[in-house]
């Protein structure tokens, strides 16, 4: 499946891609993760196929020449000089993560694809929330809002300092 998107996505297949792609195919194989990228690539396909918006790939699976042939990621990292090593090190084995992001109307249809293929006690959903600081907020809300510089410093200023008042109290 690889070699096939690679004659895809490059066309030649030069002797530096073929180089690429066994190294990282027998990284993959090495460190036993060939059926992640396999369901992976299965339900990002499916996506698309119902019309699903996927992102074109972020984080470390971008430097991987196999995610891209297999339309994981979109972002070739041949191109732009990625390392693979940073996603997935044949010296460091770590599970390799792949970020994925859906569109919100179209999230529900692939868990429901994914659920009913792979049964839901194989299925499990991770998210990461982050927060912000009071003043981090004033400042983000105004710039979206296109409200000058000035009035946002001067309205997070408004906000007092946690650490400093915590520290006092």
């Amino acid at each position: 499946m690889t070699y096939q998107g690679a004659e895809k996505r490059y066309g030649e297949l030069t002797d530096a891609i073929k180089e690429r792609l066994d190294f990282e195919l027998r990284t993959i194989e090495n460190t036993g993760y060939p059926g992640y990228f396999l369901i992976v690539e299965d339900f990002i396909r499916e996506a698309r196929t119902m019309d699903v918006s996927v992102g074109p790939g972020r984080g470390s699976a971008a430097g991987s020449v196999v995610a891209y042939c297999l339309w994981i990621t979109n972002i070739d990292p041949i191109k732009y000089d990625l390392l693979f090593e940073r996603f997935l090190n044949p010296d460091r084995v770590s599970m390799p993560d792949i970020d994925i992001d859906f569109d919100d109307e179209g999230r529900g249809r692939v868990m429901d694809y994914v659920i009913e293929k792979y049964g839901a006690n194989q299925v499990a959903q991770i998210i990461t929330y982050g927060t912000m600081a009071a003043k981090s907020s004033i400042r983000d809300t105004a710039r979206v809002l296109d409200l000058p510089l000035g009035d946002a410093d001067r309205i997070a200023k408004l906000i007092p300092n946690m650490a400093k008042l915590n520290k006092d109290i």
